[in-house]
């Protein structure tokens, strides 16, 4: 064994350590080293090189007030000299405060949370809360989603080719259509469908047994990595309806969408619905450290005041994630964070529709605040994908990651490595106007590359 003190880190060093000993996510494993990130500030970042490129995806809808933020370092330091962490049985200051933040930033009654280290680990505990208060096993999800990579999670991520390797289980899963207007699983246009995407869940959880079989119903009020979806108007308030009618809990995946992404603090408050249970993560500490949350009514809550609650982890209310949110949390508020995402993620839109007119490979572009998607395709009348669904899984490049290999070459960061055939553009809660204009101009650029694959 080496001086573990003493391993060589120059950049032939550590590109080898990559290559030989770090799992890339969702991907086959390069044969070279990823571009090397050393700095970053606001709304750029800073790689190896000294270039200075510009961060369009918040690091995957993560880093949503910005990177280094000084008052969330500050309070990171000052809760790193204090305590670090601790066993989840007792309490600390952070924690008890997160958990009142989190009671007060929701919507309804949403007041009691399992805080653990990310949305995978959220989405988990929201199935088993589900289960023990209703006693029931199964769980409705939808096509086109994503939940997370753990087990349950993952085998909730319907439609996802990454789900394929997916050994199923943690529930017994029943399939439910996305509320997707631009590829109607009934060839239908919206308004003229009948809200087929939600009157078919009220026959789906009859048929699978209603109010005796049927514990909940999983779903991202915006759709995130599989495709930028969002639900017509009167989706939310219908699929209320419909869990009401049965009992079935309605658990809204916010890890994406929360904390001010589509111009309100949560999506779900667009509708004015409340969810029974909410998940989180990303944003709910602006990725400085990861964390998570998974919160519930008061009357799910209070339940397990009763009833024994059969779910924990060493790291539950971490002390430094905690800290973290609580400093985070604050800044939507005093900077008008969630007001910027609504104003800018209008104009974001506004541009990203010029991009439509001009590029032959975008079919859709449709968005909410700062939650932007291109749907690339290869014909715009019959709407024929750019590339096939499993093409993410496949080995060689596509179309949309050669947009991807693009943006970078051009200095700017999107979400185009995700599944499926959207491009998701998501800045951080603060960007500019002058920002917007930069990214959207870079991705003009970018998507030249995906119209040479497109019916002219």
């Amino acid at each position: 064994m080496i001086n573990l003190r003493n391993i060589p880190d120059d950049k032939t060093s550590l590109d080898a350590y990559e290559v030989e000993h770090n799992f890339q996510s969702w991907s086959y494993q390069p044969t070279q080293s990823p571009l090397r990130v050393v700095s970053a500030k606001g709304v750029r970042f800073t790689t190896e090189d000294g270039r200075e490129r510009l961060d369009f995806s918040s690091c995957f809808v993560s880093h949503n007030i910005g990177h280094q933020d000084p008052r969330v370092i500050e309070a990171i330091t000052e809760q790193a000299n204090t305590l670090c962490s601790f066993a989840p049985s007792m309490s600390t200051r952070p924690r008890a405060l997160l958990a009142k933040m989190l009671a007060e930033v929701t919507p309804g009654d949403l007041s009691r949370s399992f805080i653990s280290l990310g949305g995978t680990e959220a989405n988990e505990a929201a199935v088993k809360i589900c289960h023990q208060f209703t006693g029931r096993r199964k769980i409705v999800a939808r096509y086109r989603s994503y939940h997370g990579g753990t087990a349950t999670s993952m085998s909730l991520s319907a439609g996802d080719p990454r789900n394929w390797a997916q050994v199923l289980g943690g529930a017994e899963l029943v399939r439910a259509p996305n509320p997707y207007c631009y590829r109607c699983a009934t060839g239908q246009q919206y308004p003229n469908c009948n809200l087929y995407c939600v009157e078919h869940v009220d026959e789906i959880i009859e048929l699978e047994g209603g109010g005796e079989k049927v514990a909940g119903i999983i779903v991202e009020p915006v759709t995130g990595a599989m495709g930028i979806i969002v639900p017509p108007p009167e989706y939310f308030p219908r699929l209320r309806e419909i869990c009401d009618k049965w009992g079935v809990l309605l658990i809204a995946d916010e890890v994406m969408s929360g904390f001010g992404r589509t111009g309100k603090w949560f999506a779900v408050d667009h509708w004015d619905v409340v969810p029974d249970i909410m998940t989180m993560a990303k944003g709910l500490s602006g990725a400085y450290v990861p964390l998570g949350a998974t919160i519930v009514r008061k009357h799910i809550g209070d339940r397990f005041q009763e009833q024994f609650f059969s779910h924990g982890a060493t790291y539950a209310g971490h002390a430094l994630a905690c800290a973290a949110a609580t400093a985070v949390i604050p800044i939507y508020q005093e900077d008008n964070l969630i007001e910027n995402s609504e104003k800018m993620g209008t104009y974001l839109l506004e541009q990203a529709m010029e991009l439509k007119d001009k590029h032959p490979s975008v079919g859709d572009v449709r968005g909410l605040g700062l939650f932007v998607g291109l749907e690339l395709v290869k014909n715009k009348k019959t709407r024929e994908p750019i590339k096939a669904l499993n093409a993410k899984i496949k080995s060689g490049m596509n179309p949309k990651l050669e947009v991807a290999k693009k943006l970078g070459a051009l200095g700017m960061m999107a979400m185009a490595a995700n599944p499926g055939n959207v491009i998701a553009m998501a800045p951080a809660l603060i960007v500019t106007k002058d920002e917007i204009d930069e990214g959207i101009g870079i991705m003009d650029k970018a998507l030249e590359v995906a119209d040479a694959y497109a019916d002219k």
